[in-house]
């Protein structure tokens, strides 16, 4: 209710003010009576007014009937506006449909295009490989006719060539047979001498046999003789060294016998080492140094008893006694 009084305030103003003029007009009625009981008030003739009484019930009613006209026509107009919206956006729609059906049969009209030419392109080739094709064919048919004439050709020559072989490999036999007569008195002839030859061959044979073995074992034991004289310097050789070596060893006090060590030494000609290695060593750390040591402070060491059994690498056991 007082939402409605605040929309409708000028309305409501008017019937208050209505109501008011006619109380306003009853009480100026009450006070003009008379106050003595004997004098008549003068009468006037009486004013017939029409008041309009409102109801506020019916105030309301038509408030709300005309406020539901109102929202009716807001809603008409919405709905109208919405049925604006939708027609357009069934245009829009339809105009992009339409848009879109031209793309699609532009789309279309493209691909048969492009269809078209693909499929005149295959007849094009297809029929340059069919010209192709019947041009091979027209040149495998002049290759063969050209295949069968020299072949033809061929067989001629070959059988020309057969008659000349024949007649040749006869003219071949009787002279291989006239040669094989002759060849056969040739060896006879021959025979005759090579036996005689293979005599006297097996006599000088048998004399250079007997002077080779004879040659052969004296070089044999010359060879022997100096593979033992070789051998024996070596062994002198080595001996040189070794003895050099003990004579430069120190024997170190963990000493234990048995203790065993295999030297690599690698020399250059006067004895002058360039490389020294304990390759095996059976004993302690101290004994297989001590042995290093004194294989270099044998530096140089000894020449060789011959320039033949000089050896630039030499490996030799050295086991103390």
């Amino acid at each position: 209710m007082g939402g409605l009084l605040r929309r409708h305030y000028g309305l409501f103003g008017i019937v208050l003010g209505i109501h008011l003029a006619l109380f306003l007009l009853l009480g100026v009625n009450l006070h003009l009576t008379p106050r003595e009981a004997g004098t008549p008030p003068p009468v006037a003739p009486p004013e017939v007014i029409d008041a309009v009484a409102v109801d506020g019930t019916a105030f309301d009613r038509i408030e709300q009937q005309r406020l539901a006209e109102q929202q009716r026509q807001a809603e008409e107009a919405r709905r109208q506006e919405a049925e604006r919206q939708r027609q357009v956006e069934q245009q829009r729609r339809a105009e992009e449909q339409r848009r879109a059906e031209e793309q699609r049969r532009a789309e279309e009209a493209r691909r048969q295009e492009a269809e078209r030419q693909r499929q005149a392109e295959q007849q094009r080739r297809a029929e340059e490989q069919r010209r192709a094709e019947e041009q091979r064919r027209a040149e495998e048919a002049r290759r063969q006719e050209a295949e069968r004439q020299r072949q033809a050709e061929q067989q001629r020559r070959a059988e020309e060539q057969r008659r000349a072989e024949e007649q040749r490999r006869a003219e071949e036999a009787r002279r291989q047979e006239a040669e094989r007569q002759r060849q056969a008195e040739q060896q006879r002839q021959a025979e005759e001498q090579r036996r005689a030859e293979a005599a006297r061959r097996q006599e000088a044979e048998r004399q250079a046999e007997q002077q080779r073995q004879a040659e052969e074992q004296r070089r044999a034991e010359a060879a022997r003789r100096q593979q033992n004289e070789l051998e024996r310097l070596q062994n002198a050789y080595e001996a040189a060294i070794r003895s050099a070596v003990e004579s430069r060893w120190l024997r170190s006090s963990g000493h234990q016998p048995g203790y065993r060590a295999v030297i690599y030494i690698r020399q250059a000609p006067g004895g002058y080492l360039h490389e020294v290695r304990v390759e095996q060593c059976t004993g302690d750390r101290a004994f297989c140094d001590s042995v290093e040591r004194a294989v270099r402070l044998a530096e140089p060491l000894p020449a060789p008893p011959s320039p033949e059994v000089f050896a630039r690498e030499i490996r030799f056991t050295f086991e103390p006694a």
